[in-house]
C-alpha cells in the first residue's frame, strides 16, 4: 500500500460529490473523538471543548488523587495543552490554557512541596512561554493580573517564586506599580 499524500487525498475528494462529502464527515465526526472536538472548537462549543482539556490538566495536580497525592504527570498534561492549541487558533483561548496549566502545577507545588526540581522547572519553563505568547499576540493587559496572581500564589520552595517574579518583570517591566510581588 503506498502512501497516501495531501496532494493525492484532495485529488480523491474532489471526485466525490458534496453529499458523499457530507456523509464520510459525519461518519468521521461519529467516529473518531478528535474529529468531534475539532469540528466543536470551530464553533460555539470551544468553551466546552476547553474544559475538557482544562479538567484533565486539573485531574493531574490538583483532583486526581490516588495514595494522598495527584498523579501531576506532566507528560498528560502536556498532551492535553498541545492536542488543545491543535483544535483552535484563538489566542486568548491558548493563552489561558498554558496559564492554567501553570496555576495548577504551582498549585501542587505550593501543597505537596515536591523534592523534585523538574516540578518546578517545568512550569517555570511553560510561564515564560505563555508569556512570551501573550506577548507575541499583544494580550499582556488581558493577562497581567493573572500573570501576578500566579506569582503571587506561588510556593518560594526551590526559588520557584523568585524565577517566576523574573519571568514576569521581563514582561511587565520592574517599575510595575500594580504589583507588590511578595
Amino acid at each position: 500500500m503506498s502512501k497516501l499524500t495531501l496532494t493525492s487525498l484532495k485529488k480523491q475528494l474532489s471526485q466525490k460529490t458534496k453529499e458523499d462529502l457530507v456523509k464520510e464527515i459525519a461518519m468521521l465526526y461519529k467516529t473518531f473523538t478528535p474529529v468531534k472536538e475539532y469540528y466543536q472548537s470551530q464553533g460555539a462549543g470551544v468553551q466546552e471543548v476547553a474544559e475538557k482539556y482544562k479538567s484533565i490538566i486539573e485531574k493531574e495536580f490538583i483532583f486526581g488523587k490516588t495514595r494522598g497525592m495527584p498523579s501531576a504527570r506532566f507528560s498528560v498534561a502536556r498532551k492535553a495543552l498541545n492536542d488543545f492549541k491543535k483544535l483552535t487558533k484563538e489566542p486568548e483561548l491558548i493563552a489561558d490554557m498554558m496559564l492554567f496549566y501553570v496555576e495548577c502545577a504551582s498549585s501542587f507545588n505550593t501543597e505537596f512541596g515536591p523534592d523534585a526540581e523538574r516540578f518546578y522547572t517545568a512550569p517555570e519553563d511553560l510561564f515564560e512561554a505563555a508569556l512570551a505568547f501573550v506577548q507575541q499576540h499583544k494580550l499582556e493587559e488581558m493577562f497581567r493580573c493573572r500573570a501576578r496572581d500566579i506569582v503571587q500564589n506561588a510556593t518560594d520552595g526551590w526559588g520557584h517564586q523568585d524565577s517566576l517574579a523574573d519571568r514576569y518583570l521581563t514582561v511587565y517591566g520592574e517599575d510595575d506599580s500594580r504589583m507588590a510581588l511578595y
